[in-house]
């Protein structure tokens, strides 16, 4: 990367600028495919709500559901807890990378399984 302009499409993680490993890649999306994205994650996620194989628990999948939204959701269950003087017990879990270590041929049967055959 030395001798490179970065532009501001690029994303620095962490470390030296001279160096590739350091940056997120970035993806230039056409509007069709995002509108291609959408469409068919709309359809998935309707399909889901409707066979009720997704729980509300779920909040990036449901409308006006985010992290953010989770997050208040956790809140306030732990403050209720304490307000009633129960103890909570929090473990966080790190998952980073964890779909890259995904058996593809698992996931598809499941997909299969319920009712989605063909390419996916």
């Amino acid at each position: 990367m030395i001798g490179r302009q970065h532009t501001s499409l690029q994303h620095l993680k962490k470390g030296s600028k001279s160096q590739d490993k350091n940056y997120y890649p970035v993806s230039l999306t056409s509007h069709l495919s995002k509108l291609s994205e959408t469409i068919v994650r709309d359809a998935v996620v309707d399909h889901l709500e409707r066979s009720r194989l997704i729980k509300s628990t779920q909040h990036g999948f449901h409308k006006g559901g985010s992290c953010l939204s989770n997050l208040q959701e956790f809140l306030d269950k732990v403050t209720d807890s304490l307000d009633n003087h129960d103890s909570v017990d929090i473990i966080y879990l790190d998952f980073a990378k964890a779909f890259d270590k995904v058996p593809h041929h698992r996931m598809l049967s499941k997909v299969e399984n319920h009712g989605n055959e063909g390419k996916v």
